[in-house]
């Protein structure tokens, strides 16, 4: 195997475990991001439990509070959307550099059986050399 295909596959070894490590911590930051969207919506429905006795500094006050938890839930979904997006392209990257590898293995496994063939045949031929001479010297 030629040092330019090994280096090749070293480093689309070496590109695969970047991506995955990559991959793994964006999934995990969803994953966080999407128990913050939770907590905001029970935080929010919580708030909206309205009581008997209407007090309008505290309607004014609860109002703004859920307002600001809307808005921090509108961000957050913003940065899923962002999170699963480059989890999409995370995912692209790794397939495509699994189809380079398995295609360079094809093509190593491919030139070994080539070369294994030119072998066999320069093993035969060269045996049948031997068996012709030995016959010339009987």
């Amino acid at each position: 195997m030629s040092k330019t295909l090994k280096a090749l596959m070293t480093r689309l070894n070496w590109q695969t475990n970047e991506v995955s490590l990559e991959l793994h911590n964006t999934e995990h930051e969803s994953r966080m991001v999407e128990q913050q969207i939770k907590e905001l919506e029970q935080k929010i429905s919580q708030t909206c439990i309205t009581s008997i006795n209407i007090n309008p500094e505290l309607e004014i006050n609860k109002l703004n509070f859920l307002t600001q938890q809307q808005e921090k839930k509108e961000e957050l979904q913003m940065i899923l959307k962002n999170h699963q997006t480059l989890e999409a392209k995370l995912k692209e990257k790794l397939l495509r550099i699994k189809t380079e590898l398995k295609m360079l293995e094809r093509y190593l496994e491919r030139e070994e059986q080539t070369a294994k063939k030119h072998q066999v045949k320069a093993q035969e031929n060269a045996l049948e050399e031997w068996v012709l001479q030995q016959r010339k010297t009987v």
